[in-house]
């Protein structure tokens, strides 16, 4: 009986430390032009210190799984300078690329 509830103690402790590493969460939002507003199909979008990342579609829009510790998103894109912007609690980032 003991060995049981050991095993179903043990058990659980993983689960738990499992999903408190995997935690991660969406960021979404538009990249657009600061010149005239138009949206920026392409932009690569990375989450700054590690090899997750993204482009924008054809509409500018991106959607981005990001981990929990995550603080910052670079976006960048040819022709127009590159951009960090803090994550915060938002779930949502708009950003406006200025032309280079």
């Amino acid at each position: 009986m003991k060995k049981i509830l050991h095993v179903k103690i043990f058990s659980l402790l993983m689960l738990l430390t499992s999903m408190a590493w995997a935690q991660e969460r969406t960021v979404s939002g538009r990249v657009t032009s600061a010149d005239d507003g138009s949206a920026l199909p392409g932009v690569n979008v990375l989450v700054k210190g590690t090899a997750q990342g993204t482009i924008t579609d054809s509409d500018g829009a991106y959607r981005i799984s990001v981990p929990a510790g995550a603080g910052t998103l670079s976006f960048s894109f040819v022709g127009f300078v590159s951009q960090d912007v803090e994550i915060g609690n938002r779930a949502v980032v708009d950003v406006r690329l200025a032309t280079d």
